[in-house]
């Protein structure tokens, strides 16, 4: 009889630790849905210091305090790589300079649009300034999550292709900015569980089927990975493939100092955030933007702030939310091999999570680059649920920094070194969607703040409406450039021409290289990125 006791106590004791355990997990996830739907979704006024924010290129971009006009054509919310993308776009299509022989330019200002950029703090201080730098689509895991998901293998295959496509466009474009420092690299994915690995083998083979000619490449045997990759016995099996790297704050501040130099019609103002958008009754100019510094009448409005899109559309706040994500850049120690010389990033794959690194180039002295290291989500105090639904970008979480901290050096010792040093640690604010694709194009009656959409036959100035470019679920650097180029070519109404190709901007119809139909926002799509959701999946 005393066994039987002591086994049905261990039963109840047991028992009651999982509900005391799922009741917690209830309370978290309560609190996570508040969360996402409460807000603030405004960017704090005092972010961490970012290491790809230190000696910009062109330091008067930092804070640009113009005069604000009344009345524009366009005002663009956010100065990101989304906003950057879009407003090139629009002034390239408005242009006659792309009649011109290449090399000359357009001194007639005539048809070319008012736009205004407003930014809640400095040029480009959002994600664009915290992320990864990191150009990488994984071909195989995303074409497997997407033909589940979209459950047709032609549309899985078109948004993959488009992922895949921003790493030509942004070195089209790094080219004639050099200090963005973009450049094409191996990336490889270093796997330190059996089933994860086997799982990813299995995606690359169904890739193999359907998209051959992308160059994914199988790596297994300890000896093997030592000898190509310096990984020590942890890593069980790797996958590499053809990924891209860039400086993306000094990138994108080049391109506006560039715009603002070929454009008089820009004007920009930092430190101005918007506290709401109302429509007015003008026929021609029916939104009006509101900040402390004054109101704004314009035709067009964008919203390219990512994961605060929900504080001036709150129909979206259920659809997409802040996820806090945390960065660290560090100097590897001087055993480090293989060197590299930033020709190769690295992704550390494990159970949920995984972390993600590249590698800046040599330094004129010829020192190995900063290891630029981020991830751990999974590995914060409340196992991730305490980073969603935050817009938080003052505060680094010491868990997922003291995981960061180590996870190169696990893996690479002895190739690592003692003297891996710490250059600095920051977070940032990735916007999420429930269903892991982004808001792209214009706002319907009912979700906007505005009126019914005007098409624009022509150009911006022909039209009104409004757009958003959004919800990159931490993968902004394969969905930002592009998606910001289409938003534009759809603000001009120029969704069925056969365009030419432009830098960075792919030619031909917009429907031909961009899945229209899978980030739009309708009615349908909105039920498909409820933010119950990505909860569910975390």
């Amino acid at each position: 009889m005393g066994a039987v006791i002591s086994h049905l106590r261990g039963i109840y004791t047991s028992f009651t630790a999982l509900i005391r355990t799922l009741s917690a997990l209830n309370a978290r996830y309560g609190a996570l849905l508040e969360r996402v739907h409460a807000g603030p979704f405004l960017p704090v006024e005092k972010p961490t210091e970012s290491f790809w924010m230190r000696d910009p290129p062109f330091p008067e971009m930092g804070d640009v305090d113009e005069e604000e006009e009344e009345e524009v054509d366009v005002v663009v919310v956010g100065s990101g790589i989304t906003g950057v993308s879009a407003v090139k776009t629009i002034f390239e299509l408005s242009s006659s300079s792309l009649t011109k022989p290449e090399g000359q330019g357009n001194d007639d200002q005539r048809g070319i649009p008012k736009i205004m950029v407003l930014e809640a703090r400095q040029l480009c201080s959002g994600a664009t300034a915290r992320n990864g730098g990191h150009i990488k689509c994984a071909p195989h895991e995303e074409f497997a999550r997407l033909r589940r998901m979209l459950g047709d293998d032609e549309r899985a295959r078109k948004v993959v292709r488009l992922q895949m496509r921003h790493l030509s466009a942004l070195k089209e474009v790094g080219e004639r900015m050099p200090w963005g420092e973009v450049r094409e690299v191996e990336t490889v994915d270093l796997f330190l569980d059996g089933d994860g690995f086997e799982r990813a083998r299995g995606n690359v083979d169904e890739l193999r089927g359907w998209m051959p000619e992308v160059d994914v490449r199988v790596w297994e045997g300890e000896e093997e990975m030592r000898e190509k990759f310096g990984v020590n016995r942890h890593v069980v099996g790797a996958i590499s493939y053809q990924a891209g790297a860039l400086w993306p704050y000094r990138l994108v501040t080049s391109l506006w100092h560039d715009l603002k130099t070929k454009y008089p019609s820009l004007t920009i103002s930092t430190h101005t955030p918007v506290s709401s958008i109302t429509p007015n009754a003008s026929p021609t100019h029916p939104y009006t933007i509101h900040s402390p510094r004054g109101k704004i009448r314009t035709r067009h409005v964008l919203h390219a702030t990512n994961a605060y899109t929900g504080h001036l559309v709150p129909a979206l706040r259920g659809c997409l939310t802040g996820v806090l994500g945390h960065m660290t850049a560090q100097k590897p120690g001087k055993d480090f091999s293989p060197v590299c010389h930033g020709g190769r990033s690295w992704s550390v794959m494990y159970g949920t999570g995984f972390d993600y690194v590249t590698q800046r180039p040599d330094g004129e002295d010829g020192q190995p680059g900063e290891l630029m290291l981020g991830g751990g989500l999974f590995r914060s105090k409340e196992d991730g649920l305490d980073q969603v639904g935050v817009w938080d970008d003052g505060r680094v979480d010491a868990f997922p920094l003291m995981h960061l901290r180590g996870s190169m050096a696990a893996i690479f010792e002895p190739r690592w070194g003692a003297e891996g040093k710490l250059e600095g640690a920051w977070s940032g604010i990735m916007g999420f969607t429930g269903d892991m694709l982004p808001f792209v194009g214009g706002l319907p009656v009912g979700v906007g703040n505005g009126r019914r959409m005007r098409e624009n036959v022509g150009g911006v100035g022909d039209g009104f409406g409004e757009w958003i470019a959004a919800g990159f679920s931490g993968e902004g650097m394969v969905w930002a450039w592009l998606s910001g180029v289409a938003v534009g070519i759809m603000m001009m109404g120029r969704e069925d021409d056969e365009l030419v190709e432009g830098e960075g901007r792919p030619g031909g119809r917009l429907g031909e290289w961009f899945p229209v139909e899978e980030v739009r926002v309708d009615a349908g799509r909105l039920r498909r990125a409820r933010l119950e959701n990505l909860a569910n999946e975390v």
